[in-house]
């Protein structure tokens, strides 16, 4: 008499089948399973993550008829939101199950974030990561990611992602500011130009966007009425 071999997966009954392994899993199974492990809370998270890849590299919604995974996944699975789902695809699909344990799910989905605003790819070993954390004074402090919160990361990556400020020395300014004002009141009513400056090397170049091709003459005219105002005016 032989014996089945038993795999065990987190959060459910043993399951007996010989060398089970998500390939012998149906598409109802995964289902039910991620249900089951989506009622016992955060500890796998990073499971769920490996069943919902497995679904979407085999295709298995559309194979049963979905329109798409996301189609079968709001249907039958309901604890969890479609984009929690493909967070926690992205972080088991980056990193390894013990890793996820380590820093956890969201603190790792924190940091692709940032590391795909750096244009870095991801290390072997996230911890090691240092992240450039804004203080309230203004000043950037070096950490690494292992001594960062979620909210750290995060920070970072919006201030990696917000605009470089446009320093534009201050007699330029008031040039600027003529210019924006004929650009408006040669173009309202007609197109809406917009002007906009940044400095390169000590240098200010401006751009002009939104010029009908029909309109360059007005651009000109209006470009020749900014420049002939005295910027002293503007100073006051």
């Amino acid at each position: 008499m032989t014996t089945q071999k038993m795999m065990v997966i987190p959060g459910i009954k043993a399951m007996a089948a010989p060398n089970l392994t998500l390939d012998d899993l149906t598409l109802d199974q995964i289902k039910d399973i991620i249900n089951d492990l989506a009622r016992q809370g955060s500890l796998f998270q990073y499971q769920i993550g490996a069943m919902y890849n497995h679904v979407v590299s085999r295709k298995l919604a559309e194979l049963a008829g979905y329109r798409t995974v996301q189609q079968y996944f709001s249907q039958h699975v309901k604890a969890i939101s479609q984009s929690t789902l493909g967070n926690y695809g992205i972080v088991a699909r980056n990193f390894s199950a013990d890793t996820c344990t380590t820093y956890g799910l969201y603190r790792l989905r924190a940091l692709l974030r940032y590391l795909e605003a750096i244009n870095i790819t991801v290390p072997e070993d996230p911890g090691l990561v240092f992240i450039d954390v804004p203080q309230d004074d203004g000043k950037v402090v070096k950490k690494a990611f292992s001594e960062c919160s979620v909210d750290d990361v995060e920070s970072a990556t919006r201030a990696k992602k917000a605009p470089v400020p446009v320093r534009v020395p201050v007699p330029d300014k008031a040039r600027l500011l003529f210019l924006e004002d004929s650009l408006f009141r040669n173009f309202e009513g007609v197109a809406q130009v917009r002007l906009t400056a940044n400095n390169q090397e000590g240098q200010t170049f401006l751009t002009v966007q939104g010029v009908p091709m029909s309109e360059v003459t007005r651009l000109i005219q209006a470009l020749q009425q900014g420049l002939e105002t005295q910027p002293s005016v503007a100073a006051k």
